[in-house]
C-alpha cells in the first residue's frame, strides 16, 4: 500500500527530513483503519508502534478508580502519539480510542528507533516531549481548581489557545468537542458542563456555530475565575 508522502512532508516530525529519506521511511509503515469507538490501544499495553492519524481523530483518556473516563488529550489529522512508550520502553499510560472512524499510519519500534540516529528526527521528538509535558502542566492547571466554573472556563481558554484560530465572531476552537467531552476533560458531570457553558452564552462569552465553541475575548472568559 502507497504511503502519502506528501501528508508525511506535513507532520512536524518528518519536516526537515529529506525527499529520500521521505521514501525510505513511507516503505516501513503500514495503514490500519478503525471504526468508531474501535480501541487503538488499551492503558498498560506495552509500546510496539508510533502513530500517526492520517484522517480522523482519537482521544487518550484514562479510567478513574471511580470508573469515570478522564480524557487527557485529542489527536487528530497530521498528529502523533505512542512515541513516549517507544522511546523509554514503558507501557502506554492511557488507552486510545477512535473517535470518529479513522485511519491511521504506524511505525514498528525497530524503525522508530532506527530514525532516532538522525539529528533532525531526534530534535523534532524532543519538541514534541517538552509539548506534551506543557499539555500535562495545563491539564494540572484545570484540575487543581475546586470549581466547576473556574475549570470549564480554563479547559475552553487552553483549547482556544492551541486549537484556536481568530475569526470575526472571536476566537473558534476548531475541534468538535461535546458537552461530554469537555466534561470529562475537566472531570465534571455532563450536566454541569451543560449548565455553565449556558450560562457562559447568556454572559455572551460564549456562542456555538456548527458545533464549534467561539470564545468572544478568551482572556475576559478567565479574568473572573472562580474560587472556592
Amino acid at each position: 500500500m502507497d504511503i502519502d508522502i506528501k501528508f508525511l512532508r506535513r507532520v512536524a516530525l518528518f519536516a526537515n527530513l529529506s525527499d529520500t529519506e521521505l521514501q525510505e521511511i513511507s516503505k516501513h509503515f503500514k495503514e490500519r483503519r478503525y471504526k468508531r469507538n474501535d480501541i487503538i490501544f488499551f492503558e498498560e499495553d506495552t509500546g510496539h508502534y508510533m502513530y500517526i492519524v492520517k484522517e480522523g481523530r482519537v482521544k487518550v483518556s484514562r479510567l478513574l478508580p471511580s470508573g469515570k473516563e478522564m480524557i487527557l488529550a485529542f489527536h487528530e489529522t497530521g498528529e502523533y502519539f505512542g512515541e513516549m512508550a517507544l522511546i523509554d520502553g514503558g507501557t502506554s499510560p492511557a488507552s486510545v480510542t477512535a473517535v470518529v472512524p479513522t485511519t491511521i499510519y504506524v511505525l514498528s519500534a525497530q524503525e522508530f528507533s532506527n530514525l532516532l540516529e538522525d539529528p533532525n528526527f531526534s530534535r523534532a521528538i524532543l519538541k514534541t516531549l517538552c509539548g506534551r509535558c506543557r499539555d500535562a502542566w495545563a491539564q494540572i492547571e484545570v484540575l487543581t481548581f475546586h470549581n466547576a466554573d473556574a475549570r470549564i472556563r480554563t479547559a475552553l481558554y487552553q483549547l482556544s489557545l492551541k486549537r484556536g484560530v481568530d475569526t470575526d465572531s472571536g476566537r473558534m476552537i476548531t475541534m468538535h468537542l461535546t458537552h461530554k467531552e469537555l466534561a470529562d476533560i475537566t472531570g465534571v458531570s455532563r450536566e454541569t458542563a451543560t449548565r455553565i457553558l449556558s450560562h457562559l452564552q447568556n454572559e455572551d462569552l460564549l456562542t456555538v456555530e456548527t458545533r464549534h465553541f467561539i470564545i468572544r475575548d478568551p482572556d475576559r472568559l478567565v479574568d473572573d475565575l472562580l474560587f472556592d
